[in-house]
C-alpha cells in the first residue's frame, strides 16, 4: 500500500486543542488527526448517523463540490 501525504488548514486555535488532546494520551498530533479520519470513514461506510452538520447535510442528500 502506498501513501500520500495529505494537508489541512487550520486555525490556531483548532492546531492547539488537537496538541492538547494528543499530549493527555501521550500521542502525536498526526496519530490522533489519522486516529480521527479512519474512525469517520469508518462511520460514513457502515452508514450510520453523522454528527452535526455533516450529518444534516448528507441526509438531504447535499454535496460539496
Amino acid at each position: 500500500m502506498g501513501t500520500t501525504t495529505m494537508g489541512v488548514k487550520l486555525d490556531d486555535a483548532t492546531r492547539e486543542r488537537i496538541k492538547s488532546a494528543a499530549s493527555r494520551i501521550d500521542r502525536t498530533p498526526h496519530w490522533l488527526i489519522k486516529q480521527a479520519i479512519f474512525n469517520y470513514l469508518e462511520k460514513l461506510e457502515n452508514d450510520e448517523t453523522l454528527p452535526g452538520a455533516a450529518g444534516a447535510a448528507v441526509r438531504r442528500g447535499e454535496r460539496k463540490r
